[in-house]
């Protein structure tokens, strides 16, 4: 934006209009203020060229030139991709709203705990940027030639510029989280053989659906829900984030039972058994901390959170290899190990889907990178990484405790030491810090459904004190959910969570939509029908298999409670 040599041409059927880098000298003395920058003038970024807002007019481009003026004169054409307007989406947009989101989307860079703001895409933490943006130019803190200046040097500030090792850091870390936790009970229920070759061949079908998803993002544009819209139609896109609602609230509630599990294990040391609450009622404990960090409205205010979390989280892993690999040495092999389990597999197929569902980050993920053509190699080698530490935790804990496993690994562990009781702390702060990170998706989603013929919480505070309201009441039913479901039902419904909602987001999905690019190949259309076909036969069988432990519990020896009864 600061060169003399280019300028940036759209090029429709509508005409030839160009757009100098220089900022006109002349505005408009005075203009409605329900519309601070004139669409005919708005300049908008996409993938760091400048070009007039055209889109919102109707006037859609076919194709942006860029025209470089040489040092001797002369002119050359350079063609850049196609450009693919973003589907209208309900939302109180004004243009310049609608000019701001086009600024982020076109250029952003993420940091790790950030990618939740842009959650499969979507453009969930901008909403209230643009509403300040708005707010100070009503007030007249600022004007608009400064505003442009604003969103020139934010555009700047925010090129993608993560690395192949950046990306590969943000790849690991969406997907190595605290679902580790809950795959030793799953090898159990698929036997140790099995469910090693099913986690390597859901991680091989996990590759194919990730990167044809992120194909069909480059080609077609915008967020997962986004390419729904633009592909079928807009009930695609609202059936896409129904899903990723559903998923990321699952996520929140088995994580509200693994918590109140390890306090209840730790308060029971601290007291000496003299601890008198049930252990059902520590699920509403995580809310003390849960429901003021929902209310926050950036996500990046929580990044001291994640980075904590992610240590907590670091730490847990090192420990349970230690504890499960002295357990192996000092007593052996776990009673009733087995090879094959073919009665309950289909719970670990949900299982190792729950644990792989990192899909929503994908998107983010790419946008930032500098070189997006290398994603494919982040998403190959980081899912094998991804696989190694899954089996390697899954079949350290199954061999240690054999059928005597717990459905989270940690609940095995001498509940009288010291390190065990340091772990139940950390790993249960790091997923109550986590937790906001995991339900901001969700929240924005409904959020934005809910509130968008409202005005902004800045103008109103009765709107803000609604949306507070609304907040607190998701994080409460994420609880309540979690207390109906109890802790003896916790691998089930994680199981549950990763068959009902996690295998149309990984599987389904990327094949309904690549199908619409893919090349005319016959393969390249077989993979896609393949990949759908799977994903509604094992979401089918594993959804029978959970619904029917729920109904007829298969009979288990529970583990003696430290405190006698």
């Amino acid at each position: 934006m600061t060169s003399n040599k280019k300028e940036v041409t759209d090029i429709s059927s509508h005409g030839t209009t160009s757009l100098p880098n220089s900022r006109p000298n002349s505005r408009p003395n005075s203009r409605p203020t329900s519309q601070f920058i004139p669409r005919s003038s708005t300049p908008s970024i996409s993938r760091g060229k400048m070009t007039p807002s055209r889109v919102d007019s109707g006037i859609i481009p076919n194709m942006i030139h860029e025209e470089d003026q040489s040092d001797e004169g002369t002119s050359t054409t350079v063609p850049i991709r196609p450009v693919r307007p973003r589907p209208k989406l309900s939302s109180r947009a004004t243009s310049f709203a609608q000019s701001a989101k086009r600024v982020s989307m076109g250029a952003r860079s993420y940091s790790s705990f950030s990618l939740y703001s842009h959650f499969a895409g979507e453009a969930l933490d901008e909403d209230d940027d643009v509403d300040h943006r708005r707010h100070r130019v009503i007030s007249g803190k600022i004007n608009e030639e400064k505003l442009d200046e604003e969103i020139e040097t934010e555009f700047v500030k925010k090129t993608p510029t993560a690395s192949v090792g950046k990306a590969m850091f943000m790849f690991l870390k969406a997907f190595i989280g605290s679902g580790v936790l809950f795959l030793p009970k799953a090898f159990q229920n698929g036997g140790l053989a099995l469910s090693i070759i099913l986690m390597v061949i859901i991680a091989c079908i996990c590759l194919v659906a990730f990167l044809r998803l992120v194909q069909t993002q480059q080609i077609v544009g915008g967020s997962y829900g986004d390419m729904g819209a633009t592909l079928y139609c807009q009930a695609l896109r609202y059936t896409i984030l129904f899903f990723i609602v559903i998923s990321q609230i699952g996520f929140v509630s088995s994580y509200f039972i693994f918590v109140s599990g390890n306090l209840f294990s730790v308060a029971n040391v601290l007291s000496n058994c003299r601890n008198q609450i049930i252990e059902k009622y520590y699920v509403w404990f995580p809310l003390i901390v849960l429901v003021p960090l929902s209310l926050i409205r950036h996500i990046a205010r929580l990044s001291f959170c994640a980075i904590l979390a992610d240590i907590f989280i670091l730490f847990g892993l090192v420990v349970i290899i230690y504890f499960t690999s002295d357990q192996l040495h000092n007593v052996g092999v776990g009673p009733n190990v087995i090879a094959v389990n073919s009665v309950n597999f289909g719970m670990m197929i949900g299982t190792a889907t729950f644990s792989f569902e990192g899909i929503g980050l994908l998107i983010p993920i790419v946008e930032a990178m500098e070189k997006p053509q290398k994603f494919p190699f982040v998403t190959a080698f980081g899912l094998m990484i991804v696989t190694l530490v899954y089996v390697l935790i899954g079949t350290l804990s199954y061999l240690a405790y054999g059928d005597q496993i717990e459905a989270a690994v940690i609940y095995n562990f001498p509940p009288e030491s010291r390190l065990n009781i340091s772990v139940e702390l950390l790993y249960s702060a790091a997923i109550i810090l986590t937790m906001p990170l995991m339900l901001f998706p969700a929240l924005k989603i409904i959020e934005n459904a809910l509130f968008y013929k409202f005005k902004s919480g800045r103008d109103s505070i009765c709107v803000k004190m609604s949306k507070n309201f609304y907040r607190a009441v998701i994080s409460v039913a994420c609880a309540a959910l979690a207390f109906g479901i109890g802790a003896d039902n916790l691998d089930k419904f994680v199981s549950l969570v990763g068959s009902l909602a996690c295998v149309p987001l990984c599987f389904i999905f990327p094949g309904l939509l690549h199908i619409k690019v893919s090349s005319k190949k016959w393969w390249d259309k077989a993979v896609d029908i393949c990949l759908m076909i799977w994903g509604v036969g094992i979401m089918i069988y594993t959804l029978y298999v959970t619904i029917n432990s729920f109904v007829h519990p298969s009979p288990s020896v529970p583990r003696p409670p430290y405190c006698p009864a």
